[in-house]
This record gives C-alpha cells, structure tokens and sequence, in this order.
C-alpha cells in the first residue's frame, strides 16, 4: 500500500504499516524542498507564512510516479492510495502512470484508488487498509473495502486566517479580507467529491474549536478506534481537542503536525479532525 506525503503519518507509524510514501515538493520564498529531507520543520515553515514569506506546492510528475511503482513493483502487487483528485491532479497522474507500468508486468499490478481524503484522513485510510488487507481474500476485495470506506472517513477543520485559502482559490479574496477584518473563523469538512466546503462560520477562534469538538463527537462511528487531530503550529488547541475527545470517547487522539504540502495552503493555526464515521 502507497500513498504521497500529504498523508501527514507520523515516521512511526509510517513504519508499523509498511506504508510506501511518495514524497513531495513545497516551495518557500522561491526555494524547493522536499517532504523527504525533513530540512525545513513545519514550526519554521509555519513562522516563514506569518512572516508574510510566500508558499506553494508542486505536485508529483508521471515520471515520478513511474519510478515509484517500479521500484515496488516486483515485491507484489500495488495499491496506491491516491490524494484526493478534489484538491489535485495527483490521482490523475497516478493513473497514467499505473497503466504504463502495468503494460510492462505480467505478474504484478498496480492499482489506484482516488481517496478523496487528504492529510491525516488520507493517512487514516491507508491504515485501515493496510489492517484490511490481513484479511481480504484478493487485491479486488481489498480495492472494494477502500472504495466504500473512503466516504465514510470524516476531516472537520478550522483555520486561523482565511489569506491562505484565499491565495489557494478556495474562497474568494473579498471574502477573506470581510471575514478577517470581523474576525469570522470558518469551520470546514472534505465532501463526498474530495473538495473542502463550509460548515458553518462562527466569531471567534474559541468558538471554532469548540464546534470542530463537537461535530466529532456528534457524528464518530461506534466502531471508530482511531482519532488523528492534526495541527499547523497551535499544539495546545490540538491538546484542547484531544482532552475533551478523550473524556467523550476513551479514545487517545493521535496528535500530529500538519505537513508542509496541505500546510502551505491552509496556513498557520489550521487545526483538524480525523476520525470513522457513518457517512461524511
């Protein structure tokens, strides 16, 4: 099973699931990095955008996707688990690589499954998976399992700023310079098609982070067992959610950073729920 970056999985667990990553590009001031250095820390990224230093992202090539599948392909068959195509073309290209590999392997394939997650939820999925595939009976199963589950793993979130979704063409400029000047925090969630759309707005940050609280525990799944609360350089929100979702459910949250690739978009203070439920 395989994923990009954008994930956001801890090292750890990274390494517990046998999960293949394919790293990726984000873009400071001018300057590339890559997910797979670690040379840049998501604290100096995050300090880099408050100090009004421009970000961005480029996404993976054909060609990188190509050599990937390559390098795996001969250790069994590949299910690639795709960031979702709401926010980017990678799936696309993920595709067409997987075909081109195909045509040269009789024995082994490579699959691709759009997630329509992103961040520690497409993380999420690809554990649940890798759990799930102990007992699939066959690669297609397996495919049928992600495909269904995949509308069924929930993102609520809340952002600090509204510039850097503004600057990402996910809301309008006027709206965030409105929203900004009157102090309107949005809470959001990742619908059915992989895009990020407004929940509700509410007038303070306090007030956010209490809705995304909520939202979680009005909506889990009784069979969820794993809560990822991903934070771009605001850990005591991300313990604030943690310690409430824990009196609720009995369940430790797994706190992680938000990486560089989502963070470069959604900007310092984005604090998100991941998490089972019964639909989105």
């Amino acid at each position: 099973i395989s994923c990009e970056a954008t994930c956001d999985l801890p090292q750890d667990l990274i390494e517990k699931y046998d999960i293949k990553i394919i790293d990726m590009d984000f873009i400071i001031n001018g300057n590339a990095y890559s997910t797979a250095t670690n040379s840049v820390s998501s604290t100096k990224l995050y300090q880099h955008m408050k100090n009004g230093i421009k970000t961005s992202t480029s996404q993976v090539n054909i060609q990188t996707y190509e050599d990937f599948f390559t390098k795996h392909i001969n250790s069994g068959n590949i299910l690639h688990i795709a960031f979702s195509s709401g926010l980017s073309n990678t799936y696309k290209s993920a595709t067409t690589a997987s075909k081109t590999v195909n045509e040269h392997n009789n024995k082994n394939k490579v699959y691709v499954v759009d997630s329509l997650c992103a961040c520690s939820g497409h993380g999420l999925l690809a554990i649940l998976a890798k759990e799930y595939s102990k007992k699939a009976k066959n690669i297609h199963k397996l495919i049928d399992y992600v495909e269904n589950l995949k509308f069924k793993i929930n993102h609520i979130f809340t952002v600090d700023n509204l510039k850097y979704l503004a600057s990402g063409g996910r809301i309008k400029q006027s709206t965030a310079l409105i929203g900004n000047l009157i102090n309107i925090k949005p809470v959001m969630r990742m619908d059915d098609n992989g895009n990020l759309v407004m929940l509700n707005k509410v007038l303070s940050r306090k007030k956010a982070i209490l809705s995304i609280i909520n939202k979680t525990k009005q909506s889990m799944s009784p069979n969820n067992n794993i809560i990822f609360i991903s934070h771009a350089d605001c850990l005591d929100d991300a313990q604030i959610c943690a310690n409430q979702i824990k009196q609720a459910t009995n369940i430790d949250p797994i706190i992680t950073d938000l990486g560089p690739v989502i963070g470069s978009h959604s900007g310092p203070g984005t604090l998100a729920i991941f998490y089972l439920a019964e639909y989105r």
